[in-house]
């Protein structure tokens, strides 16, 4: 038996992770990351990235590489045997990028190692957590090998990524509430030739069962019948392709040819959840820690945005920049989220595969009428997409915030960007005339206090923004980075020697901010709001600063 010790070994090395893998290295963080599985996952998997996941791929600059790769998916239709009944379009989700990826899980997990190995690491394969010894101030994780032989690692804190049959679970003894879904469903990654639209995700009802279709690549396409008749207690035959015919024609879904499988398969759907996402310095992510059905393709995208939400403050807490609260911090936002993904998408699994004709019949009626319904259909896309994940009730975000009702041209207080919520990209002018993009500012990985001057600012208040700025650039330097957004007067010339400054001339940044006055937006290394206060003033600043970093 062998020994050796980092800051956080990450068990698992999935999209959630490599994900975890990827930020804790861009932060120069010491880490090992094991998997006990020879080789990555050649399988497809979950395939759709959401746009807020895309968001988060472009600020760890992976954007490129899986934008190369995947299709776009832009639309969502249902069917009521065989015939149209709503239909979705993607354009309307508030990100640049109003679609859903198609990339199979495996050219995900390509692009995340490629990204980790250019940070000079490579996962450790064939290495099983066994058992972690927590009496000390160190943790001692026992890992075996292959070949049988065991070896030690030393750590700071572990994370569970390892799915959900998680070692690090089970170490924990943490309970992992829910059940299997009682019937079996069946999978067909093929070649497809039919009237649908091949680029849109499709459901088709029928009282037989529901059928979920999924573009892949070109004219492969993933089915999904489930099964209401074929309960999990009762073992099932090797599905073929004339099932998958069988099945089409009962469910009255045309087509012309379905050739080429390489992958058919039976299997369960369950829907599970732990009551906590960390003991001590042992914390669970991804589907260590939820799994649900596959509806709306929920499961890898809220794995990857656990990583990014733990990331960036376990980074601080290990260089001795931030308080431990930050830690507490990530079940406080992520289990919540965790337990709306595992109701939302068993609520929608449960109503699709209604089979009382009376309710289904209702139901049909309801999704016909609410799909045509713009504001209905905003939410639900803002759902699916992820966007409108928000952490507003967060230990860890605050906000000092007067609006006067007097300002012209802004909308009230409650439409603002509040505390806890996403930030969306902006063009941005500099004061030579260069452009560039506020995701290109908050790419830096760290804090980014964004310094609104307002419409029409006093004196008093750009001396405030400057007293702010000076005052804090040393003892925050190398977690936050300052930028001021000025409004059509501009700043004195000595803002430009002392931040990176950029014109906000038509107000569309101040407005959507609320920032009538001069007012100040402390953006998290994950793209959402810390911190925002108006009138800006460096006193309330810097109480909250104390409360995130040491």
């Amino acid at each position: 038996m062998s020994g050796s010790g980092t800051g956080v070994l990450i068990v698992g090395a999935g999209p959630t992770g490599l994900t975890m893998a990827c930020e804790l290295a861009r932060r120069g963080v010491p880490f090992r990351v094991i998997d006990k599985a020879a080789a990555p996952s050649d399988k497809s998997k979950a395939f759709g990235i959401h746009a807020r996941t895309m968001e988060v791929f472009e600020n760890m600059g992976l954007i490129d590489a899986v934008l190369d790769e995947g299709n776009i998916c832009n639309g969502f239709d249902i069917y009521d045997r065989g015939r149209a009944l709503a239909s979705l379009s993607f354009g309307s989700i508030e990100s640049k990028y109003p679609y859903l990826l198609i990339l199979a899980q495996s050219d995900t997990e390509r692009a995340l190692n490629e990204r980790l190995e250019s940070y000079g690491v490579k996962v450790e394969r064939e290495k099983e957590l066994v058992h972690i010894d927590r009496g000390g101030e160190t943790l001692v994780s026992h890992v075996r090998r292959t070949d049988g032989s065991e070896e030690t690692i030393l750590s700071s804190y572990v994370i569970g990524c390892d799915g959900a049959h998680s070692s690090v679970r089970h170490v924990l003894g943490f309970e992992f509430k829910g059940a299997p879904y009682p019937n079996y469903w069946l999978l067909a990654d093929c070649n497809l030739d039919w009237e649908y639209p091949f680029h849109h995700l499709s459901a088709f009802i029928h009282p037989n069962g529901i059928t979920a279709y999924f573009p892949l690549y070109k004219d492969r396409g993933r089915l999904m019948f489930e099964l209401p008749d074929a309960p999990i207690t009762e073992e099932r035959p090797e599905p073929t392709l004339d099932d998958v015919k069988r099945l089409m024609a009962e469910r009255e879904i045309k087509y012309k040819s379905v050739t080429d499988p390489n992958w058919l398969a039976y299997f369960k759907l369950h829907h599970r959840m732990v009551d906590r996402y960390a003991e001590g310095r042992i914390f669970l992510a991804g589907d260590a820690a939820h799994i649900h059905s596959p509806m709306g393709g929920q499961g890898m995208n809220t794995g990857i945005q656990d990583s990014y939400n733990l990331a960036w403050k376990l980074a601080l807490v290990l260089e001795g920049r931030g308080a431990y609260s930050l830690l507490d911090s990530y079940e406080a936002e992520r289990l919540s989220v965790g337990k709306e993904v595992v109701s939302l998408t068993d609520k929608a699994t449960r109503m699709a595969g209604m089979h009382n004709p009376i309710l289904g019949a209702i139901r049909n009626k309801v999704i016909g009428v609410a799909s045509r319904i713009n504001a209905v259909q905003d939410r639900l896309l803002a759902t699916l997409s992820q966007i409108e994940i928000h952490y507003k009730g967060s230990p860890i975000v605050s906000e000092k915030w007067y609006q006067p009702d007097t300002a012209e041209g802004y909308h009230g207080y409650r439409d603002d960007l509040a505390a806890g919520e996403r930030v969306r990209d902006y063009s941005l002018k500099g004061p030579d005339g260069g452009a560039g993009t506020l995701y290109g500012l908050l790419g830096n990985g760290l804090h980014n206090l964004l310094l609104f001057t307002g419409g029409d600012p006093e004196d008093m208040e750009i001396d405030e923004l400057r007293r702010i700025r000076e005052g804090l650039a040393a003892r925050y330097e190398g977690v936050m980075a300052a930028h001021v957004v000025a409004g059509p007067r501009g700043v004195p010339g000595d803002f430009g020697r002392m931040s990176s400054v950029w014109n906000d001339g038509d107000l569309r940044m101040h407005k959507d901010f609320g920032a009538a006055r001069a007012s100040l937006y402390l953006v998290r290394p994950d793209g959402y709001v810390g911190f925002r206060n108006q009138p800006a003033s460096r006193d309330d600043l810097e109480e909250y600063l104390a409360g995130i970093f040491r």
